[in-house]
């Protein structure tokens, strides 16, 4: 029971974790312009914090949510 507790806590964390991160790339993009709303569901969509990694990265660096969205591939 306690090991079911301590697994059900880190996907939590886990799951806020890159929730905070897909946040982070939003915000970052909406320095560059209108976020459409797929775009935005993709990226709160993403579970996985090594995209959400690669992505936040991708949004510091692009000048476009165009050039964003072609680096995110």
């Amino acid at each position: 029971m306690c090991e079911a507790l301590e697994e059900l806590m880190k996907d939590e964390l886990e799951a806020k974790k890159s929730e905070g991160k897909a946040e982070s790339v939003l915000e970052l993009l909406h320095d560059l312009g209108e976020v459409s709303e797929k775009l935005r569901d993709k990226i709160m969509g993403q579970k996985d914090t090594e995209i959400l990694n690669h992505w936040l990265k991708c949004a510091a660096k692009a000048e476009t949510i165009e050039e964003f969205e072609q680096k995110m591939q």
